[in-house]
């Protein structure tokens, strides 16, 4: 599949696709990286702000295609049929020489597949979690992804147990933390933070913010502090604003820097608190449905990243049923008095250290997919 770099002047224009709130912050950076290499490249993305303001024209918005959840898909199917049709047709319209599906699998795969059918070459960049559940993605993984490139250690190693050769790249979370200016500003404070994050779709909102406000509101020795999400208005929170709790947007980072302890919903964000030296509890609900469809097939014993790396209950996992104030407030509790943090808070930073390690990959993740995709052979060539 790979060429020399003059040969990589073909790829004149790729098409991006970033579905959420991580994935256009990762997307962000690989637009940097891809206009560095090759400043006349041409970059349309579906996708958000951050690959917007590093240089991609943003055709659609990812808050607007952000359905999670199997009861959510069944209900918005007329519009993902929608946006489906819509992607192809700008697909056919700006005729890229490649594709690069940014996590967000079930609509990036099939796009892929539309991708291969119209002679462009395939990347996705983050897998899907095949090692977790729906192993037999690796099929079409293997049919319509030229190049898959991995951002955990170990899935090179399942991939190919898979018959199936990856590209790992390391996780640009330490990439965008290598990339930081170090500061030593805080939240001006005089009591103990708690950060709730309550996840970045509306649905996560919904379900989860209600429930985090509970908890802080009969935690009084701490003062709450949220994580607005990127691509959602304030009126998502207004619950929140209702109550007085103060809610920052784009600052989750620098909060989880700042604060003591947090309550964070299952995802990327649990990881990047493990890295930030923030003591957390691992928070998730969602429909019945859902729940019971993902618990039937799940491969893992864990949902936080922070404990899939480490193979053990480092973080508290709160699931379902056992999601509840009392608990919340009992796992605080026992990490954090509201002045100091206790030997169990300790413990889990003093745990999660190496995980640091394990995420380094050989260069900048970004750098290295930016150069695999400019060296990408045309499918037609």
């Amino acid at each position: 599949m790979s060429t020399t770099d003059s040969d990589s002047k073909t790829a004149r224009c790729i098409f991006l696709i970033a579905g959420e709130a991580s994935g256009d912050l990762y997307g962000g950076m690989l637009v940097e990286a891809l206009l560095e290499k090759d400043p006349t490249l041409q970059i349309m993305a579906w996708g958000g702000d951050h690959m917007e303001r590093a240089g991609a024209q943003v055709l659609r918005h990812y808050k607007t295609m952000a359905f999670m959840g199997f009861l959510e898909v069944i209900k918005n199917a007329g519009t993902i049929r929608a946006l489906f049709k819509e992607c192809e047709r700008a697909m056919v319209q700006y005729k890229p020489a490649v594709f690069v599906g940014i996590d967000y699998p079930g609509f990036n795969l099939k796009m892929a597949k539309k991708a291969t059918a119209k002679g462009i070459a395939t990347h996705h960049y983050i897998s899907p979690s095949l090692w977790a559940w729906n192993k037999k993605r690796v099929h079409i993984i293997r049919k319509y992804i030229d190049q898959l490139h991995v951002i955990l250690p170990f899935e090179e190693k399942w991939f190919a147990e898979n018959n199936l050769k990856v590209n790992w790249v390391g996780h640009p979370l330490l990439e965008l933390q290598n990339g930081e200016i170090p500061t030593d500003q805080k939240l001006e404070q005089d009591k103990a933070v708690l950060a709730l994050i309550p996840g970045s779709r509306k649905q996560e909102i919904q379900r989860m913010l209600p429930l985090y406000l509970a908890v802080a509101e009969r935690l009084p020795m701490f003062r709450a502090v949220i994580a607005g999400a990127p691509g959602l208005d304030p009126e998502h929170y207004q619950m929140a604003i209702d109550q007085g709790v103060e809610i920052r947007f784009g600052a989750t980072r620098d909060l989880m820097k700042s604060a003591d302890i947090g309550l964070i919903t299952s995802g990327t964000a649990t990881l990047e608190a493990a890295l930030l030296n923030l003591p957390q509890i691992i928070c998730y609900k969602t429909s019945g449905l859902t729940y019971h469809i993902a618990r039937a097939v799940a491969q893992t014993s864990w949902i936080g990243l922070p404990n899939i790396l480490l193979q053990k209950s480092i973080v508290p996992e709160r699931i379902q049923q056992n999601c509840t104030q009392e608990q919340l407030i009992s796992d605080i509790q026992q990490m954090h008095d509201g002045c100091n943090l206790s030997s169990v808070g300790i413990e889990q930073i003093k745990e999660v250290e190496n995980l640091r390690y394990q995420l380094q990959g050989p260069d900048k993740p970004s750098k290295l997919v930016a150069q695999a995709i400019l060296n990408q052979s045309p499918r037609n060539a």
